[in-house]
C-alpha cells in the first residue's frame, strides 16, 4: 500500500467521519464503472461502520453496470433535484470520488456549492486536484476503485471487504483499466485483484456482464462507426470518430454505447492518438486517448476546454460538429507533433 493512506491521513478522515451525521459521496456526469464501483463500495463500507451515507450522480449510469450488488442504491440526481439538493446542501461531510471538477456535476453543482459548510474530501486519480480539507490524491493509481480498495485495507483491513464490495472494486478497476490492459499497470494493482478474487469476486462471470452483453444495436453501431466514420491519418498517426444525434436516434443509442469506441484505431499499427466526437443538445463531446509519449491531458487542457490523464482525456466544444473537426484536424496537422516529446 503507498503513503497515499498513510496512518495519519486515515486517522483524519475517521474523525470527519465520526463528527458527521449526514455523509453525501458525489461522483462525476456520465458515471463510468469506476465511477459507480468506488462509490457503491465506499457507501457500502461506511454503511457497514454504522454512518448515515448517501451516494449520489448527476445522471443515469450504463444499464450493463446494474449487476453489481447495491446498484440499486445508487441515487440519480437529475430524476429526484429536490430531495437529492436538500440532502447534499446539508450534509456534514461530501465525498468526491472519481472527479476533481465540481463545475462539471451539471445541475448537481449547485447543491455541492451550496453547502459551504461541509468539509470536502477527495478520493481521485485525475491530475491537478483541487485544495481540499482532506486528499487522497495519487495520478500513480489507475482507478479510483484500486484507491478506495487501498483505503478500506488501512482502515480496517482486507477482511472488511465483502464479496460484494469487492465485486464493485473490481468492477471500476477493469472498466478503467480496460480489462487490465492499459493505464498504470503495477505490481500493486495486480496485487490488489488477487485479494479480490479471493474475497469472493467471480471473474469470468464479471467479466462477460461488462464485456460480452451488448445490444445488436450497439454492435451494428460500432460496425458503422468503424467502417464509415472513422478517419485515419497516418502520416500525424491519428484517426477520429464522429457520431451525430440522428446516427444516435437511428442505431437506438443508450447511455454506456459508445464506452470503449475511441480506443479502437489505437489498434491501427500507425496510430498513436485518437478522438471520437460525440454530438449532444449541448455542445461536442469529445474523448482522446493515446498510447506512448503523446500527452492528450495536455492536448484536451489547451485546446478542447478539457483534461484526464495523458493517455486518456476528455475536453467539449460548443459549436457545430464541422467546426469541432476542423479545428481538431487544423491542430493534429500543426501542433499534435510537437506533443509527442520526441
Amino acid at each position: 500500500m503507498k503513503n497515499t493512506f498513510d496512518f495519519a491521513k486515515i486517522i483524519q478522515l475517521k474523525a470527519m467521519i465520526a463528527a458527521a451525521r449526514t455523509i453525501a459521496i458525489v461522483s462525476h456526469t456520465n458515471p463510468d464503472g469506476d465511477a459507480i464501483g468506488s462509490g457503491i463500495a465506499l457507501s457500502t463500507f461506511l454503511k457497514a461502520q454504522g454512518h448515515t451515507v448517501r451516494f449520489f450522480v448527476p445522471n443515469h449510469f450504463p444499464k450493463f453496470l446494474s449487476f453489481i450488488p447495491g446498484s440499486g442504491q445508487v441515487e440519480i440526481y437529475s430524476e429526484a433535484c429536490d430531495t437529492a439538493r436538500s440532502y447534499i446542501s446539508d450534509a456534514d461531510l461530501i465525498i468526491c470520488s472519481d472527479f476533481n471538477q465540481i463545475g462539471r456535476l451539471d445541475k448537481m453543482t449547485a447543491a455541492i456549492e451550496d453547502n459551504i459548510i461541509a468539509p470536502r474530501v477527495l478520493i481521485d486519480h485525475h491530475l491537478d486536484p483541487p485544495e481540499y480539507e482532506l486528499s487522497f490524491s495519487d495520478t500513480d493509481y489507475s482507478s479510483t476503485s484500486h484507491m478506495v480498495y487501498d483505503l478500506i485495507c488501512a482502515w480496517a483491513g482486507p477482511e472488511a471487504i465483502t464479496p460484494d464490495t469487492a465485486t464493485a472494486l473490481y468492477v471500476g478497476i477493469v472498466t478503467d483499466t480496460g480489462n487490465l490492459s492499459y493505464g498504470n499497470l503495477t505490481p500493486e494493482l495486480y496485487r490488489a485483484v488477487a485479494a479480490l478474487v479471493e474475497r469472493g469476486v467471480q471473474p469470468v462471470e464479471i467479466s462477460r456482464a461488462v464485456f460480452n452483453t451488448q445490444s445488436e444495436h450497439r454492435l451494428r453501431m460500432v460496425g458503422y462507426l468503424l467502417s464509415e466514420k472513422m478517419k485515419v491519418d497516418c502520416g500525424h498517426r491519428t484517426a477520429y470518430i464522429t457520431l451525430t444525434r440522428a446516427e444516435k436516434t437511428r442505431f437506438d443509442h443508450q447511455i454506456g454505447d459508445t464506452e470503449g469506441i475511441v480506443n479502437m484505431p489505437l489498434s491501427i499499427e500507425c496510430i498513436d492518438f485518437s478522438a471520437m466526437f460525440i454530438e449532444t443538445l449541448d455542445c461536442i463531446k469529445i474523448s482522446f486517448r493515446s498510447q506512448g509519449d503523446f500527452d492528450v491531458n495536455r492536448f484536451a487542457r489547451e485546446y478542447f476546454d478539457g483534461g484526464g490523464h495523458k493517455n486518456a482525456a476528455g475536453g467539449r466544444y460548443y459549436g457545430p460538429m464541422s467546426e469541432a473537426v476542423a479545428k481538431f484536424e487544423e491542430i493534429t496537422r500543426t501542433v499534435h507533433p510537437e506533443c509527442r516529446n520526441v
